[in-house]
């Protein structure tokens, strides 16, 4: 590996980090970017895995404060790590194809929830019948993100975004934290996973560590500072970006 392309892993990677730690979608860049640099796409795919996971550990820690006394911090945790492990095994059995056709409309429609959070969650207070569907709810709406996020995970930190402003989980911020943690849990799944089956190249894989966990510290501490309104614009203008992305590379 060259210094320029060490140096351009570590850029991409350090921007990863910071967009996780503030509304996710740092696939988007270290994945690109690894097959831009030669690898096949389904070690691509297992080396971005690797390479973002400590960035979610360390925006996670600088997140602790947020986290403290969230409800559904344990459930939450659950399903994140059964979604994660089904995600990750499907990997093993379905085509990356069939999938990849999927991520444009289910990243789009991620973002639409988020962008039109406040209507749902309006919507949804006049018809949930009780507070023990809601919550079922959104332990079914977490697996089935986890499941996506063992599996690929671009756009799976705003899809979690969305879901827990649907259902008007908390403060946009502690939001934030929960989804940054349970991305610990269901990328070290598939982190696990991956490096069982020897699909990790781990010369790119240790370059772009050093820059998630660069970005995820100083992305959390962007996100505290940010007010809910820029935050929440940011989240919708990434999945924007996202959506668009993704419709070129599967239809263009």
């Amino acid at each position: 590996m060259t210094l320029t392309l060490a140096l351009a892993l570590f850029a991409a990677a350090f921007a990863a980090g910071a967009l996780n730690a503030v509304a996710g979608g740092g696939t988007l860049l270290t994945f690109p970017a690894l097959v831009a640099a030669g690898l096949p796409p389904i070690v691509a795919n297992a080396t971005s895995s690797v390479s973002q996971w400590p960035g979610y550990v360390a925006s996670s820690l600088a997140f602790r404060r947020e986290l403290r006394g969230q409800r559904q911090f344990a459930g939450m945790s659950v399903a994140s790590l059964a979604g994660g492990l089904a995600g990750a095994w499907l990997v093993t059995v379905v085509s990356p194809r069939l999938f990849d056709v999927l991520i444009p409309w289910l990243i789009l429609l991620a973002t639409a929830m988020f962008a039109c959070s406040a209507t749902l969650t309006r919507w949804m207070g006049r018809h949930a019948a009780n507070a023990h569907r809601s919550r079922n709810g959104l332990l079914a709406g977490q697996l089935l993100v986890s499941v996506y996020g063992g599996f690929f995970g671009g756009g799976m930190g705003i899809m979690m975004l969305a879901l827990y402003s649907l259902f008007a989980l908390d403060t946009l911020t502690r939001m934030n934290a929960l989804k940054t943690w349970l991305s610990v849990v269901i990328s070290g799944v598939a982190v696990v996973t991956f490096i069982v089956a020897g699909i990790v190249d781990w010369p790119a894989a240790l370059v772009m560590l050093a820059g998630t966990i660069a970005g995820g510290v100083a992305g959390a501490r962007l996100a505290r500072r940010l007010p809910a309104i820029w935050l929440k614009r940011v989240v919708v203008a990434l999945g924007s970006a996202l959506t668009l992305a993704f419709f070129w590379k599967v239809y263009g």
